[in-house]
């Protein structure tokens, strides 16, 4: 399991492990992580195609919705988990816990 991002290796590790640590969407095929948008007060979510390779974005809350996913080259995905690591973090540690709890 991931470990809390407090450097760009852990964002490394975290993209590197990101199909262990997302969920999965079989109709969309790519990995998934939610995690709170403190500036907008909504949640984003990160999402990874294998099929593609790419990083995509998107934001949504209860006064915004974002009008698509935002393609991310790889130093815009570190940059945007680095900047919102706190949120990341956050989740990271709640899924830890949730899956203490199932073991």
């Amino acid at each position: 399991m991931a470990r809390v991002l407090k450097s760009n290796k852990d964002i490394e590790q975290f993209s590197i492990d990101f199909p262990q640590i997302a969920f999965y969407d079989e109709q969309g095929s790519k990995y998934y992580f939610v995690f709170e948008d403190k500036q907008r007060s909504g949640q984003w979510t990160l999402m990874f195609s294998e099929d593609t390779r790419a990083w995509t974005i998107h934001g949504k809350g209860e006064t915004y919705c974002d009008p698509g996913e935002q393609l991310l080259e790889t130093t815009e995905m570190v940059r945007f988990l680095w900047k919102n690591r706190g949120s990341v973090n956050r989740a990271l540690r709640q899924k830890m816990e949730s899956n203490n709890d199932h073991t």
